[in-house]
């Protein structure tokens, strides 16, 4: 368990960094690590953790690559997807599904239309990927349903702090809620 070890460490390291205002290359640790981490049991989620570190990678420098980084986490929720429904037992909950619509619908609508170009279509698409990892977690256990929420969290933080209005607090809070989720959801697979 080294590898998870050095995840947190990473994690809380990088955490004090961004805390302070900062930010650098070892964000993407944490998730590296955790794919690290899942190889043994799930290479499609350790290939989703690592499309996780590329994301981070490219939005190191969000001006120049949002969209890029955008796409790298698109991949790395449907990779998320196909590996939880492969542990998955049976259909989501219909409450939750019902749930998710009536929020995450609207939520893309007003993302996208504050939008223009590529990330009008890539947000929708998003957001979708987002509900339908949130759905396929439901199936598997409350961990990895917690993992796939908090994620889902993280990015509602980042998406509002972007499009709608900066928040003061919002790296800490998104990375915090980020790391939580990669956590959960590589502890779902353990």
């Amino acid at each position: 368990m080294w590898v998870w070890g050095a995840a947190v460490v990473a994690a809380v390291v990088y955490l004090a960094t961004v805390f302070r205002g900062g930010k650098g290359p070892l964000k993407v640790a944490p998730a590296l690590l955790l794919a690290v981490s899942a190889a043994p049991v799930s290479w499609v989620a350790a290939a989703a953790f690592l499309a996780c570190a590329a994301g981070d990678a490219l939005l190191l420098d969000k001006a120049r690559f949002f969209l890029h980084g955008l796409g790298a986490f698109l991949l790395g929720h449907l990779l998320l997807i196909a590996a939880l429904w492969g542990r998955g037992a049976g259909s989501p909950p219909a409450a939750l599904v019902i749930g998710l619509g009536a929020v995450l619908l609207p939520a893309a609508a007003g993302l996208a239309w504050r939008t223009t170009g590529a990330v009008r279509v890539a947000i929708p698409l998003y957001v979708a990927a987002l509900g339908v990892m949130v759905l396929a977690a439901s199936t598997v256990s409350s961990l990895a349903l917690a993992g796939a929420t908090v994620f889902l969290v993280s990015d509602g933080v980042l998406a509002f702090n972007r499009f709608v209005r900066p928040l003061p607090s919002a790296e800490p809070v998104v990375m915090t809620t980020y790391y939580a989720a990669l956590f959960l959801l590589a502890a779902a697979f353990l």
